[in-house]
């Protein structure tokens, strides 16, 4: 049998039996070779790759791009070329553009497979040899030490002082010590301490593992193929923009329809219906709106770039604006990742915090932290890079940071012995020459230290209170002691006190270190700005939930009251999605949790309505970065895993980035979402003006190339330059968070729609007042000028909702000054052409028909204007009367 389920629950001879290998030999090259072929090499499988090609065509599937290849073979058929090539020509400009972006293949999987060690050293047929970490199987055993890469999950059978790191797939921020006494089936990964993971990595000491499962099997692929179920979620502006979308579509057909009926009425001929249909189908759909939403996006990617965010997938942007949940791993990602002492413990001076200066002289704090410096096996160099135990490493940075120098102490007091650290004994001591006397110096766990010290009852009262209130904040704790022999040191023979109890006994008691993994500086004012814009976040962890809810209190996350509630990922697994789902807005923090956890929570959120952004920086993360409206990854310190699983990179691994982020997704929001209703407001207009002249029995006053001008070339630039808008300041604070179900609210419908209505109802009044006056080909000549104008000149009102364009000024967005002077010019030049008269199916008109046009187009954003300034005096009057 080469299979075993539940390691951890059998002793490690059951499982040795179970794997049918010798600890002694290991397993032979000749049943290598059958159990490779068993279980398959140690590798992690990859998910299909998408072809080139079906990239490509998955870009024209959308009902706006069908309607479109339609309305190009039909033009083509009829004979209208140019309409063909044009139309034509902006899909396939669309279908690069998404092309390009979407070629940024999933990689996660294939970074988890990097991530798997190289090579391992195991041993087979009684020899310990180098192989490749892909040519292990189910029963290898593993020589493992301080420093290695673990390259499968495997059993511990033998070990010394092991520990291992496993913050890449737990989230633990310390060691975990490992030992091979059996635990409960049922025991949670985090807490499986006879287990070593596939892509962990061992901190301290020595072991001799039986490898229990490779490739998919383990639990990096475990992760790996929860990457293959979770998909991309939709954005929120992707979303409604295809609702809304979908609807325009469906009014411009029921519209299609009206006229054709109307048409047959009147005895037209098919290939004139077929036209105006055509002409239709171009008006409702705004062609360049995918082009101008993909570049908007580019712009504010670019700005956010230098706000240190890079963006992965451009939709995530406006996803950031209308964030309302936050769930963040904890380690690394609000806190530094990295042990430090947070407080330090005398008897002379009780707690206090580290930073103050006032302590540093006092010869007993002193003496507490040298004590802790001679009593590691850590070391930092010259530039502040350690090595060893975080925990001791905490220590050394302590003394560092007091000005007291690793080596010189080192060099002053040599170490003549040690007593190493165990399990069960829970500290460690040292030997050291101290003037020609033999001084010990003992850390480790209070409850081991203290009853070793000569204490009164009025200071361990002192210290159980320290203890009682360090305890509570979720750090872990220290106790030092030393202690002089009556030895000297050059008659110190360490073979006489090879028993610890001869030395770590009658010792004076030094003091006491927190040590703890401390919040980032900016985390706090971070956290504060987010639920300032209205923003919860959340913290998922898998440290213990006493810690993870004392660093959440400090970070402010826990509201006492209303947002403080701590879940286990045990309680978590209990409960139903109806009862997480009654329970989530009430939970801060979630400690112990795994991989899947982290999908229902963030699940639990979105069930909710929320827009969840997820960051975080481990393995244990992806899955979750990929479920989550938007997934943010650390840069820096973040696995590979991590960032290809996320939308959006945090090059500074700065949680208070993630603030500007979201200043700048707010006002790329706002700026989309004006965009868009200056866009659709034109196809409105477009299509009431087709309407309203078949209605009316006119000849058609618009022909498709004429709509494709409209919408490519003069909603284009200036809808870029809006897009472009500069962010306001104090937008953040000044703004209310966007949502879904807000972007196209009713307001958006109604000035649309006031938009749309004004605008085609001066365009059929030019229009027939024209083929009153002079021919078609004159009357469709000043409508389609007309339009021209009047969206040129609304364009400058689209710049804000609520600001006139006077507010505003008008030389704040010089590109939009730009983007409407280039069309416009060109359109007042275009009519004496006769290239472009022949293109557009128009005639030469006097400069002085193109100044009354240009006024004419002038009234709908003059009238735009003045409803901005009727609402800005209710609002002024209804703040006055409150």
């Amino acid at each position: 049998m080469t299979n075993v389920t539940t390691p951890w629950e059998n002793s490690a001879e059951e499982v040795l039996a179970k794997l049918n290998v010798k600890l002694s030999t290991g397993l032979s090259l000749e049943e290598i070779k059958v159990r490779i072929k068993e279980h398959g090499l140690n590798s992690l499988k990859a998910e299909a790759k998408i072809t080139p090609i079906s990239r490509f065509l998955s870009q024209l599937k959308s009902p706006v791009v069908i309607t479109l290849l339609v309305a190009t073979v039909i033009s083509a058929a009829l004979g209208e070329t140019i309409d063909a090539i044009a139309i034509a020509t902006i899909l396939v400009i669309n279908a690069i553009i998404g092309y390009v972006q979407e070629s940024k293949a999933e990689a996660a999987v294939e970074a988890l497979k990097k991530l798997s060690a190289p090579k391992a050293r195991v041993l087979r047929d009684g020899n310990i040899l180098e192989v490749s970490a892909s040519e292990l199987c189910p029963g290898d055993i593993l020589v493992l030490e301080a420093g290695d890469y673990v390259p499968a999950d495997c059993r511990v059978i033998l070990a010394s002082q092991l520990s291992a790191d496993e913050a890449i797939l737990t989230g633990e921020s310390l060691p975990v010590n490992k030992e091979s006494t059996p635990v409960s089936g049922n025991t949670i990964l985090a807490e499986r301490r006879n287990m070593l993971f596939g892509s962990t990595a061992i901190a301290t000491g020595t072991a001799r593992a039986v490898v229990t499962a490779t490739g998919m099997n383990t639990e990096i692929g475990h992760i790996a193929r929860l990457l293959g179920t979770v998909g991309i979620s939709k954005t929120p502006l992707q979303e409604k923009l295809e609702q809304v979308t979908n609807k325009l579509l469906v009014f411009c057909g029921g519209v299609v329809l009206i006229i054709a009926f109307l048409g047959i009425l009147r005895g037209q001929k098919w290939l004139e219906i077929f036209m105006t249909a055509i002409s239709l189908a171009v008006a409702a759909i705004p062609e360049g709106l995918p082009t101008v939403v993909t570049l908007a996006l580019a712009l504010s990617i670019r700005r956010m770039t230098k706000r240190n965010a890079i963006v992965r997938h451009m939709p995530a942007v406006e996803t950031l604006g209308s964030t309302s949940v936050i769930c963040t791993d904890k380690t690394g990602t609000l806190t530094t990742g990295k042990m430090r002492a947070r407080e330090t413990f005398v008897l002379s001076r009780g707690i206090v915090t580290e930073g103050g200066s006032d302590i540093v002289d006092l010869e007993d704090f002193n003496a507490l932290v040298a004590s802790g410096a001679l009593c590691s096996n850590a070391a930092v160099n010259d530039e502040g890079a350690a090595t060893g135990d975080p925990t001791e490493v905490a220590l050394l940075y302590l003394a560092k940071d007091h000005n007291l120098t690793v080596r010189q102490l080192n060099e002053q007091y040599p170490r003549l012995a040690e007593w190493s650290f165990d399990s069960n004994r829970k500290r460690m001591s040292v030997a050291v020459q101290a003037e020609g006397k033999t001084v010990i110096h003992c850390k480790g766990a209070p409850e081991s230290v203290l009853p070793l010290c000569l204490l009164n009852g009025e200071d361990k009262d002192k210290i159980e209170k320290a203890i009682e209130e360090l305890s509570s904040q979720g750090r872990r704790l220290l106790a030092l002691a030393l202690k002089t022999l009556p030895v000297s040191a050059a008659d110190f023979d360490a073979g006489a006190f090879s028993d610890s109890s001869s030395v770590e006994s009658g010792l004076t008691f030094l003091g006491l270190v927190a040590i703890a993994d401390p919040p980032r500086l900016e985390s706090i004012p971070a956290i504060q700005a987010c639920k300032a814009a209205g923003i919860k976040v959340v913290m998922i962890t898998g440290d213990h939930p006493v810690t993870a809810k004392a660093i959440a209190r400090e970070l402010g996350i826990v509201e006492d009251g209303k947002f403080d509630q701590v879940l286990t990922g045990i309680e978590l697994e209990k409960m139903s999605p109806q009862e997480l789902s009654a329970q989530v807005e009430k939970v801060a923090v979630y400690a112990r949790v795994s991989p899947e956890h982290k999908l229902v929570i963030v699940q639990a959120w979105k069930d909710k309505g929320n827009v969840v952004a997820m960051t975080g920086d481990g393995v244990n993360d992806a899955p979750a970065l990929k479920q989550a409206s938007i997934g943010i990854a650390m840069g820096k310190g973040g696995t590979e895993v991590a960032r290809q699983a996320s939308s959006i990179i945090l090059t500074d691994d700065n949680f208070a980035t993630i603030v500007s982020a979201v200043e700048e997704g707010r006002a790329t929001h706002g700026n989309i979402r004006r965009t868009i209703q200056y866009l659709l407001s034109g196809n409105l207009s477009e299509i009431l003006v087709m309407l309203g002249a078949a209605v009316v029995g006119w000849p058609t006053p618009l022909a498709p190339i004429h709509l494709l001008w409209i919408n490519l070339v003069t909603d284009g630039l200036p809808s870029l330059a809006l897009a472009a808008e500069p962010v306001p300041k104090n937008s953040l604070a000044t703004t209310n968070r966007p949502s879904p179900d807000t972007f196209f609210d009713k307001g958006f419908y109604k000035e649309m729609a006031f938009i749309g209505i004004i605008t085609s109802t001066m365009a059929l009044a030019v229009y027939g007042y024209t083929l009153r006056i002079s021919d078609a080909v004159t009357a469709r000549t000043h409508v389609f000028s007309f339009l021209v104008f009047a969206e040129l000149f609304r364009s400058f009102a689209s710049r804000s909702e609520h600001k006139t364009i006077f507010q505003l000024g008008l030389t704040s967005n010089m590109y939009h000054l730009a983007a409407v002077a280039i069309p416009l010019t060109f359109q007042i030049t275009l009519h004496y052409s006769q290239v472009f008269d022949d293109v557009f199916k128009v005639k030469a008109i006097s400069f002085q028909e193109c100044l009354t046009l240009i006024f004419l187009s002038l009234i709908p954003v003059t009238a735009v204007e003045i409803r901005k300034m009727m609402k800005q005096r209710v609002n002024a009057s209804g703040d006055l009367k409150k």
